[in-house]
């Protein structure tokens, strides 16, 4: 009897030491530090939102008077029909556009004149004359100016001037109230022109074939047509 209880005494105690070892070769193996995080986020589109307002007030069908000795007496100079333009007339500080918006990503303004014609601007067919003066954004153009000696190259130099002209604006920027750098035309047919009394009376009577032509309907004509793009900065 005794020799069995030590034997079951001895039994029990192996059975022990194995579930020790088993336990401690359990927590070696499997037990260890850890910890976790999740990351959620979402994102929406900037926002663009500009919007460009052309405007076409460029030429007028009527011109106020500048004469101060018949000011009060006859308001208007130059009263017709269509648009026109006439000597002693001009338009001061076009804008070309309206633009208002603020985009969240970086813009560039670009300006193009789609269309910029003198057509017919003859005394007689073919003597070229054309006494209007162009600006764009304080830079004149005009026929005598250097690199300027005929009609077309005074519309070239005036579309390459319109077409160059851009201007960059970061993120954020209310462009509503970024007038001061918006592209400004402006052209004038000046009273009178010459630097002499022979120049002036000459230029007075190809001023007056000009009038004549279009009343005989093969008038001068002026002709723009002119683009704003807002376009985003990669």
């Amino acid at each position: 009897m005794t020799k069995k209880k030590n034997v079951l005494m001895r039994s029990a105690g192996l059975l022990l030491a194995l579930v020790l070892v088993t336990s401690c070769f359990v927590g070696s193996t499997f037990a260890k530090y850890t910890t976790s995080a999740d990351a959620t986020e979402s994102a929406r589109v900037a926002k663009f939102g500009v919007t460009v307002t052309a405007n076409a007030d460029v030429f007028a069908k009527e011109y106020a008077t500048d004469d101060p000795s018949v000011v009060g007496t006859i308001a208007k100079s130059v009263i017709s029909t269509d648009k026109v333009v006439a000597p002693g007339t001009k338009k001061e500080g076009f804008v070309a556009s309206t633009i208002a918006g603020t985009p969240e990503v970086a813009v560039r303004v670009s300006y193009e004149a789609k269309q910029f014609e003198l057509t017919n601007w003859t005394t007689t067919g073919t003597d070229e004359y054309c006494p209007l003066v162009f600006t764009v954004n304080g830079v004149e153009y005009k026929i005598g100016n250097t690199g300027i000696t005929n009609v077309a190259q005074l519309q070239t130099a005036v579309k390459n001037a319109i077409n160059s002209y851009t201007k960059d604006y970061a993120p954020g920027t209310d462009l509503s109230g970024v007038g001061a750098d918006t592209l400004t035309i402006s052209w004038e047919w000046p009273f009178e022109t010459g630097t002499n009394d022979t120049e002036k009376l000459a230029n007075n009577a190809k001023d007056t074939a000009l009038g004549n032509r279009a009343a005989a309907g093969n008038a001068a004509t002026v002709s723009l047509t002119l683009a704003t793009t807002v376009t985003q900065i990669d």
